[in-house]
C-alpha cells in the first residue's frame, strides 16, 4: 500500500473512532433526579408569593382548635379576679411595741392571690391561705374596677374561702364535676402570678388523688400547668370552660414553677360554697369512728390476706357508724363505691360526702364480706368559720 493511501485510511479510522466515542458519551449522560417541569401558563409560579408561607402550612383543624381556645379564654378571663390583702402585724411585733422594744409602728404586709366569681351576686371562691389574717381584702376585676371584699365563710382544712363583693355586671364562671376528671386531659390555669393579671398557662392533668403534706381532708389533682406565687385561688379549667380545680400549691426546689402543681378538686369547693350559702357556715360530715391503717404484721395477726383498708378501733356512741351496726375490728374496704386503701383514704372519703346522704360501706367482719348502709350526719361540734352571707 502506498503511503498516501495508508494515511488516508488512518485518518478515516480516527474519524470513525471519534464519532463512536461521542455517541457512547451522549448515551451515558446522567439523568436529572427532578422530573421535567412543564412550562405552560398553569405552572409558572413555582414559589408561593411573599407572606403566603404560613397560609400554606395552615390546616382547617389546627385553625379551628386555635380559634376555639382563644375564644374560650377570652370568655373566661372576666370571671377571674386578683386579690390583694393587707395583713395585721404579727403577735411578736405587737408585743415588742407594747413593751417599748420598738419605737416604730409595725408595718402591715400585703399578699396577692387569685379568685373566681361564682355567682352574679358577687360570691368569689379563693384559697383560705390567701385571705387568712387579712385586715383588708381588695378585689381587682378584669375591667379595672377595684372593690372591697368581705369574708363570708371558710374551711381551713380544705383551704377554701368564700368572699363577696357588690358590683353590677359580674360574670360568674361554671363549676364542673371534678369526679369526671381523667389523667391526661388538657387544662388551663388563669391567675395573677407575681401580680401579672390575666396570665394563662396550659398543661394536662398529670395525676389524681395526690395527698398533701398537711392535714388537708381532701386530695389534689397534680397538673403540669405552670403555676407560680399569686396563682393560688385561681381556677383550673377544662376545655369546656368549666372549673375542675382551684390552684393551691407547688412543689419546687427553685421557688418557681417546675411542673409540679396541685389543685383542689372543684367538688370540694362547690360543697363548701353550698354550705355557706345555705347554712351560713361549713358543715362537716360525721361518720363517727376511730380507725387505723393495716401493715403486714397487723394483717398477719388478724389473719387478713390484704393490707388495704381501714380497720375500726372503735365507733363513737350515737354516731352514724354505730347506728348502722359497724363494730370494732371491722375492716372497711369500700366507702360510697370507692375503694379504701388506708385510714387517710377513709377520712377523705367521709369528708367529701354530703351531710344527710346515705352511703354503702363494704367491709370484712372476721373474713366475711358485708355491706351496710350509713346515713352521714353533721359533726356535733363544728369549728368552722361562721359568718353571714
Amino acid at each position: 500500500m502506498k503511503l498516501p493511501h495508508f494515511l488516508l485510511f488512518v485518518f478515516a479510522l480516527l474519524i470513525f473512532v471519534a464519532g463512536l466515542f461521542c455517541w457512547k458519551l451522549f448515551q451515558l449522560r446522567p439523568t436529572p433526579l427532578e422530573p421535567h417541569l412543564p412550562t405552560n401558563h398553569h405552572h409558572t409560579h413555582l414559589l408561593p408569593p411573599p407572606g403566603s408561607e404560613s397560609k400554606s402550612l395552615e390546616t382547617p383543624t389546627l385553625a379551628a382548635i386555635d380559634e376555639e381556645q382563644t375564644r374560650l379564654i377570652a370568655k373566661l378571663i372576666p370571671s377571674v379576679v386578683s386579690i390583694i390583702t393587707t395583713d395585721s402585724p404579727s403577735r411578736e411585733e405587737l408585743l415588742r411595741e407594747f413593751f417599748g422594744f420598738s419605737n416604730k409602728v409595725s408595718p402591715t404586709s400585703a399578699k396577692m392571690g387569685s379568685g373566681m366569681i361564682v355567682s352574679s351576686q358577687g360570691h368569689i371562691i379563693t384559697n383560705w391561705h390567701v385571705v387568712k389574717d387579712a385586715i383588708q381584702i381588695i378585689v381587682q376585676l378584669n375591667d379595672g374596677r377595684t372593690l372591697p371584699a368581705k369574708l363570708t365563710g371558710f374551711d381551713e382544712h380544705a383551704d377554701i374561702a368564700l368572699l363577696k363583693i357588690h358590683a353590677p355586671g359580674l360574670i360568674p364562671i361554671a363549676l364542673g364535676d371534678s369526679d369526671l376528671v381523667k389523667v391526661g386531659q388538657q387544662v388551663f390555669a388563669i391567675g395573677n402570678p407575681f401580680g401579672l393579671q390575666e396570665t394563662v398557662t396550659q398543661g394536662i392533668i398529670s395525676a389524681k388523688g395526690r395527698r398533701a403534706m398537711s392535714e388537708a381532708t381532701n386530695e389534689f389533682f397534680q397538673t403540669s400547668t405552670q403555676i407560680n406565687p399569686g396563682n393560688s385561688g385561681g381556677p383550673l379549667i377544662n376545655i369546656h370552660g368549666e372549673v375542675i380545680g382551684i390552684n393551691n400549691f407547688i412543689i419546687s426546689q427553685s421557688g418557681g414553677s417546675e411542673g409540679l402543681s396541685f389543685a383542689i378538686p372543684s367538688n370540694v369547693a362547690h360543697r363548701i360554697y353550698n354550705d355557706i350559702i345555705e347554712y351560713g357556715r361549713v358543715t362537716r360530715p360525721w361518720f363517727g369512728v376511730a380507725s387505723r391503717s393495716l401493715n403486714p404484721a397487723l394483717a398477719e395477726q388478724l389473719e387478713l390476706k390484704t393490707t388495704s383498708g381501714a380497720i375500726l378501733v372503735t365507733t363513737f356512741a350515737g354516731s352514724p357508724a354505730e347506728a348502722a351496726g359497724l363494730k370494732p375490728g371491722d375492716l372497711i374496704v369500700e366507702f360510697n363505691g370507692k375503694p379504701i386503701a388506708d385510714r387517710v383514704d377513709l377520712r377523705n372519703r367521709v369528708a367529701e360526702t354530703e351531710v344527710g346522704k346515705e352511703v354503702e360501706v363494704a367491709l370484712l367482719r372476721h373474713g366475711t364480706p358485708m355491706t351496710l348502709t350509713v346515713k352521714i350526719q353533721e359533726e356535733p361540734k363544728i369549728s368552722r368559720g361562721h359568718f353571714e352571707n
